[in-house]
């Protein structure tokens, strides 16, 4: 195959939140309802793929059920990561928040292996539908709000699930200031724009002190620009 010609040139995508934008998706997340809205609101909180969380088993995540913990740690196994290299993903108060709200929702099979599942022995799956259902009550609530104002409301360019995870890189670095090869590690990268090949090679570091810090400084932005006060600034 590798003498076989690209059909088209590839164009990276360039989709990225604003934070208010965010709040809209969030919002509308809450709505959907278990599984897909506390699937879509992890994906803001925590940049991995959506496979990755949708298809979560319970006993990856290093958290006690019993203990109100305020952060945690989720090991993902090399065999469930896109690239194949395991990653500790360290979970901020946020993530753990939803995460424990899943596990008592009366939706969840509750013998289940899978966090986010409506089979109860499979993970979920149907996404094509749940994100139609959220863009329509985006679409809802903007007509909602234009009525009120008297106004005109507008479509929500389109996006992708996937967009999520170029909105945190985007805003990370942009709004925190979070060193781009820690953003690289917590998306899971190899970091070939930030490290030259033979660092690549040699330094085996998971930056998990970094990411920890930085995964709780974008669940802070999230608390006071997304779901809770937006007029409130984050340093």
């Amino acid at each position: 195959m590798d003498k076989v010609k690209k059909p088209g040139k590839e164009t990276p995508r360039t989709r990225c939140h604003s934070l208010d934008e965010l709040r809209e998706i969030w919002a509308a997340a809450g709505m959907l309802g278990y599984p897909f809205g506390p699937v879509i609101q992890l994906l803001i909180v925590i940049p991995m793929h959506r496979e990755e969380i949708a298809s979560l088993p319970v006993d990856e995540l290093d958290l006690d059920w019993n203990v109100e913990t305020e952060e945690g740690n989720w090991t993902i196994p090399g065999e469930r990561v896109k690239n194949g290299r395991a990653l500790n993903v360290p979970l901020s108060a946020l993530a753990v928040r939803i995460m424990r709200s899943v596990m008592v929702d009366p939706m969840r099979p509750k013998q289940s292996r899978f966090m986010f599942t409506t089979t109860g022995t499979s993970s979920v799956s149907g996404f094509r539908k749940g994100k139609d259902r959220l863009d329509r009550y985006i679409a809802e609530t903007r007509e909602q709000v234009a009525t009120r104002v008297s106004g005109t409301a507008t479509e929500m360019p389109h996006w992708t699930i996937h967009d999520l995870r170029s909105t945190f890189a985007t805003r990370a670095a942009d709004r925190l200031g979070i060193d781009i090869a820690v953003v690289d590690r917590m998306l899971n990268h190899v970091a070939t724009a930030t490290t030259s090949k033979i660092t690549r090679i040699y330094n085996m570091s998971e930056l998990f002190e970094p990411r920890r810090q930085a995964s709780n400084a974008w669940a802070a932005l999230l608390e006071c620009g997304v779901i809770g006060d937006e007029s409130a600034n984050v340093l």
